[in-house]
């Protein structure tokens, strides 16, 4: 027998995942699968039923493979060192063992929806290791090797016929201590409200840069599997909802910008108003005049209805695409869902009016929440970002996200006065339970029912509760959404979503270095 000459290919190291602070979200561990030689086998049978309890599997499963006509088959991929050492010690002939890389995620559900998981083969299939798998993933090397006559690697032979490329690695926006400030309080929000899920995201209203983004029920991306999808889906980017008054926001941003409102006039809010067909009700008898202001703060349905009818049908529609809804933001994860916002040309007589107070449109959490930062920014709509660089494996830069401003949508005129009132909202509103000692936070709550599947009208006694809020109003660092969805009792959102979003915020401005604003907790040395 002569020289051989083979094609070998060495699988490269993917990129690891840290946070802002280089906190480390995704790296790899070796592994190793599990192969057999089924020519080199004489019992297979035997074989199976040895390996069988320690892979966790049947025998007559392995048996089949075992039994098969083939040079190479796999039995398991990526076991642990520990099942790697018992199956040695078996000593049967015909199995080997591979080392491989394998993904692993030791703060395991933290921010699972934005990290996102990998295949047996290391490809990512959600998150941002999907989103940016071609970065992460590297490429491989592929060799031509010689063997001597005794099967030997001829040495200083080798010829390189692909350059092994190792995978780049990502610095995320997300900050792992935020994360884990809204994981343990979304925990808590779920076991008092018996919810089906409660959600919350958070960003810099500056920058766009996303710090936190979270849901509870969560999943563990190191065994994703054993997780249903719905667990596993982002639905902060994912999903639509109707956001009900928390979209009052973008209404009132309207009538500001086209000066259709006296901050002086008064308002009637009665009870009820018949539109057409359709009749609104307040979520509370206000029965007397209101001003904008007030009609903003205690959320009178009412009030907003009277004061939209004001806005030709078509601005209104232009506005709301201008704010963003209906279109993608741009984020860097996969599968975003742009909304449903219906043409003006389609509108009935009753859309107007439930439009203004967030029903008959549908958008996602995280359009809410790009808007409401661009609302309360002067007006900067800037585009949503989870990575905030790519790094090569030394470290070096490569590429570095930095904000992007999409479009001015309002005046910094209008966004101020936005800022005051939503801080009306939280001082003497509906959302007072969202108030932080030391500091002055702004928002909106909302409380919306759960549209029929295939049906007109809206599912009985089923809600989504939120708060949307931003602080400190002075100068706001942080901009987010609370969002609990199909509470079992209580369902107004400035009851259960406002609360939440205040013990967040009260566990994050401190930790951001954010120095309180009001005055009697300022500490005098």
């Amino acid at each position: 027998r002569g020289e051989q000459i083979r094609k070998i290919e060495v699988a490269p190291k993917r990129g690891t995942i840290y946070d802002r602070n280089l906190q480390k979200l995704a790296i790899n561990i070796p592994s190793y699968s599990l192969y057999a030689r089924p020519q080199k086998i004489s019992n297979p049978k035997q074989v199976a039923t040895l390996l069988a309890p320690l892979l966790k599997t049947k025998s007559s499963l392995l048996r089949n493979k075992l039994e098969q006509k083939q040079i190479f088959v796999w039995l398991k991929r990526k076991l642990p060192l520990s099942q790697k050492k018992q199956i040695e010690n078996l000593n049967l002939e015909g199995i080997g063992f591979v080392e491989e890389s394998n993904r692993f995620y030791p703060q395991k559900e933290l921010a699972s929806h934005v990290l996102g998981f990998v295949g047996v083969d290391n490809q990512g299939l959600a998150g941002v290791e999907f989103f940016y798998d071609n970065e992460l993933k590297g490429q491989r090397g592929h060799f031509w090797i010689r063997r001597d006559a005794l099967g030997y690697e001829i040495p200083f032979a080798r010829e390189i016929l692909q350059t092994l490329v190792p995978g780049k690695d990502l610095v995320l926006t997300i900050d792992s201590v935020i994360q884990s400030i809204v994981e343990e309080e979304l925990a808590i929000a779920l076991k008092e409200t018996q919810a089906k899920s409660v959600e919350a995201l958070f960003m810099d209203p500056h920058t766009g840069e996303i710090l936190a983004l979270s849901r509870r029920p969560s999943y563990d991306p190191n065994h994703y599997r054993d997780y249903p999808a719905s667990a596993q889906k982002n639905h902060l980017i994912q999903s639509i909802y109707e956001p009900g008054s928390t979209f009052k926001v973008a209404t009132a941003s309207v009538l500001l910008e086209e000066d259709l409102v006296d901050m002086k006039e008064r308002i009637f809010c009665e009870n009820t108003l018949r539109i057409a067909d359709h009749v609104f009700h307040d979520w509370k008898e206000f029965n007397t005049d209101l001003d904008f202001y007030t009609i903003v703060q205690d959320s009178s349905d009412i009030g907003m209805i009277k004061l939209a009818s004001r806005i030709n049908n078509d601005i209104f529609f232009q506005y709301i695409k201008h704010f963003g809804f209906g279109t993608r933001t741009g984020v860097d994860l996969p599968g975003e869902e742009k909304g449903i916002v219906r043409s003006s040309s389609s509108w009935s007589l009753t859309d107007p009016p439930c439009i203004a107070i967030g029903q008959g449109i549908a958008v996602t959490p995280l359009q809410i929440v790009t808007f409401l930062s661009a609302a309360i920014n002067g007006g900067r709509l800037l585009r949503p970002y989870v990575v905030r660089a790519i790094l090569e494996p030394g470290g070096r830069i490569i590429k570095k996200n930095n904000p992007h401003l999409v479009r001015t949508i309002i005046s910094d005129s209008t966004s101020s006065m936005l800022r005051e009132f939503l801080k009306g909202v939280v001082d003497g509103g509906t959302g007072k339970r969202a108030g932080v000692s030391g500091y002055f936070v702004g928002g909106k709550t909302g409380t919306a029912q759960i549209p029929l599947s295939g049906a007109r009208g809206y599912a009985e006694g089923r809600y989504i509760s939120s708060f949307m809020g931003f602080a400190p109003v002075g100068s706001p660092k942080v901009a987010g959404i609370v969002i609990i969805k199909e509470p079992t009792g209580a369902y107004w959102g400035g009851e259960i979503a406002a609360p939440v979003f205040g013990r967040i915020i009260r566990r994050a401005l401190p930790y951001m270095n954010v120095l309180p604003e009001d005055e009697k907790w300022v500490k005098v040395s």
